[in-house]
């Protein structure tokens, strides 16, 4: 199955865009101290997807799994039309990211190493 490049709307396409519209793609930059970025692109279903879940996936994508604590934060317009990162802090964080989400639900996730206490 491939999709349609230009993002554009085919005759007829209202069930393709209702259909469109159950799924929100999302693209994550992960930043960890001086080491390279790392990203991951999924699509998730809004209607059953809650910040836990969402951060669950994100440890399994980014292999982070009981090893270090991280903060999200999600891409917004300001009023000049720049892009901003929000904090992801909750479930109403997250159904606000999702109605930024035009067309990607584009993420940021912060790795921080915990603090040594040994």
């Amino acid at each position: 199955m491939a999709a349609a490049a230009g993002g554009g709307v085919s005759p007829g396409g209202g069930a393709a865009l209702e259909e469109e519209s159950e799924v929100v793609r999302v693209r994550v930059k992960k930043s960890e101290g001086q080491q390279p970025p790392e990203f991951r692109s999924f699509a998730v279903d809004p209607q059953i997807t809650s910040l836990d879940v969402l951060q669950h996936i994100l440890a399994r994508a980014f292999d982070l799994q009981g090893k270090k604590s991280f903060s999200l934060s999600f891409a917004a317009r300001d009023g000049q039309g720049q892009d901003t990162f929000v904090p992801l802090l909750s479930d109403s964080d997250l159904v606000t990211a999702f109605t930024w989400a035009r067309p990607i639900l584009r993420l940021r996730l912060d790795v921080r190493n915990p603090p040594e206490s040994e």
